[in-house]
């Protein structure tokens, strides 16, 4: 569907607006101006009602009434009827000494129809079902006494109470009718004076000014419309397109952002569409900045990821990976595993003979992550495992670490070490635990429990460190396995940690014949227990079954 635009819309909404207040003022102004003028020859209908009625003998009028019901009259005016001679009436009036004052008021009445734009005016009565004329200025004596059936139509007519005049149509004729009562001298009201002004040049001069006024009000809806969509054209829609025009023109997808395609429109209108102009440029010059800003970024960081990818291959050559790692040797068994948390990590293992007939075993921890984490776990690995070959107890090579370790060390990092000694030929040893996590021993007929004594502060804490020794034996079929605390602090997503107590089961679930297996269990479990939630911590584990 094609899209309405904003100029259609706001045009079509003034052009609404402009139709609604034209009929509005339109239909105000008729119903003001056709009150007005009713108003006006309604009260000149009252007044004249009013005077005639107050100039009108009662006591003659109801001398005419009573003659009107005589038979004798109703023959001659029968006959009159018949003959369209009205002179018998005349005779018939003065006869009965009314004619003279008959015609008196005939001709006061037909002059107000001369002098006062009146139409009609007349005297009649209602009785009962019948209305009956009296007196008319239009038909003179030729109304007198026209009984008629057509009482209902002036049913709300009385005479004796005070009707408020009216504009209707009679028969297409437009009139403004007033009503009085007549009253004879005793008071009584006795007949009604009517008065027909005559309303149809005002209804059509009213017809004509509704015309002139809608045709003037179309005439000047139009020009506001016309007017209207030029200058929101001009002030609105134009800058906006160009705005929109400029705007697809940056964000174009085969040209790309380019400092060229910045919009350059030259919008000095003093108002929002200005201000939106100058913001829209300056983000447009903010977004190129950012993309070159992100572009170096980028490429900095493909840098640093293909460091670290280079770094986390040397991390991992720098741990035994080699299984079994000493295919000549028949005492013992081994296997171990580090999955760092980052790139690379601060979690080491390390296992090798010392001379013939000791095997050193290395479980440790550096403080922190990532990157220098990593550098401070090659400098300590490297620390141990030579001073361990040169010779010395386990609690020796983790002060000579330590102090080495301490020389410098601005950024304060430290490293827990697990570090045993053990006698190939006699499966005696002996293990420094520098702040780590309790090893867990399975003696051949046991089951896994963790091996829990005194602890010595970590690695690199302190310079001049004294390190506790602890003294142990293996025996055939003995298994010990060792790990960082990224084991046993595994975290699942509602926050819950792995724990020793897991750990344990994990170790208990099934009898392996092999410490590859034994990781395997380990790890399947912890994986369970954390599920879809990150990895936060190196896990790092390692696993030596005895057989003396």
């Amino acid at each position: 569907m094609k899209k309405i635009g904003i100029g259609v819309k706001i045009c079509s909404l003034i052009a609404a607006a402009l139709i609604v207040l034209f009929v509005v003022l339109c239909t105000y102004s008729y119903m003001v101006h056709r009150q007005k003028v009713d108003d006006y020859y309604g009260e000149n209908a009252s007044r004249l009602a009013l005077s005639l009625a107050n100039q009108t003998d009662g006591d003659f009028i109801r001398e005419l009434r009573a003659l009107v019901d005589e038979d004798e009259f109703q023959q001659v005016r029968e006959k009159a009827l018949e003959t369209d001679d009205w002179t018998p009436v005349e005779d018939y009036l003065e006869k009965k000494g009314l004619k003279e004052k008959y015609n008196l008021i005939t001709d006061t009445y037909m002059s107000f129809l001369k002098d006062m734009n009146v139409k009609y005016l007349y005297i009649h009565s209602i009785e009962g079902p019948i209305s009956v004329y009296l007196i008319s200025a239009t038909e003179g004596i030729k109304a007198l006494g026209l009984v008629g059936d057509n009482a209902e139509e002036f049913s709300m007519y009385t005479t004796n109470v005070h009707i408020d005049p009216a504009v209707s149509n009679m028969d297409n004729d437009w009139v403004c009718s007033a009503y009085e009562p007549i009253y004879d001298s005793n008071g009584q009201a006795v007949s009604t004076v009517g008065v027909d002004i005559d309303m149809n040049k005002v209804v059509g001069d009213r017809m004509h000014f509704m015309y002139r006024m809608v045709t003037c009000g179309v005439v000047i809806t139009l020009l506001f419309v016309i007017l209207g969509i030029i200058t929101i054209r001009k002030v609105a829609v134009y800058p906006v397109e160009a705005l929109s025009s400029g705007t697809k023109a940056f964000t174009h997808e085969e040209t790309g952002y380019s400092r060229e395609s910045v919009i350059n429109l030259d919008i000095k209108s003093g108002d929002e569409l200005e201000e939106l102009y100058t913001d829209i440029k300056t983000m447009q010059v903010k977004i190129l900045d950012y993309i070159e800003n992100i572009t170096k970024i980028t490429a900095e960081k493909e840098r640093i990821g293909a460091e670290l990818s280079v770094a986390t291959q040397i991390q991992a050559d720098m741990l035994p990976r080699i299984f079994p790692a000493f295919p000549q040797r028949n005492e013992f068994e081994l296997f171990a595993t580090m999955t760092p948390a980052k790139e690379v990590g601060g979690d080491f293992y390390d296992f090798f003979l010392i001379g013939d007939n000791h095997l050193g075993l290395v479980m440790a921890d550096v403080s922190g992550k990532g990157v220098p984490a990593a550098l401070f776990m090659v400098i300590a690995k490297t620390l141990i495992k030579n001073k361990a070959q040169l010779g010395g107890t386990p609690a020796e090579v983790l002060s000579y670490t330590n102090e080495q370790l301490c020389e410098s060390n601005e950024t304060e990092l430290f490293v827990t070490v697990w570090f045993a000694i053990i006698n190939l030929t006699t499966g005696k040893g002996i293990a420094a635990n520098a702040g780590h996590e309790h090893p867990a021993l399975r003696r051949a007929d046991g089951q896994w429990e963790l091996v829990e004594y005194k602890h010595s502060p970590a690695v690199a804490t302190m310079e001049g460190m004294k390190f506790k020794e602890h003294e142990f034996e293996l025996y055939p079929g003995d298994r010990l396995f060792v790990y960082t605390d990224g084991v046993t602090e595994a975290t699942n997503s509602q926050n819950e940690l792995f724990g020793e107590e897991r750990l344990v089961n994990a170790l208990n679930r099934e009898e392996v014949d092999t410490p590859e297996k034994l990781l395997k269990n380990v790890r399947e479990d912890i994986d369970t227990f954390v599920g879809d939630a990150p990895q936060f911590d190196d896990i790092t584990m390692m696993g030596v079954f005895w057989k003396g």
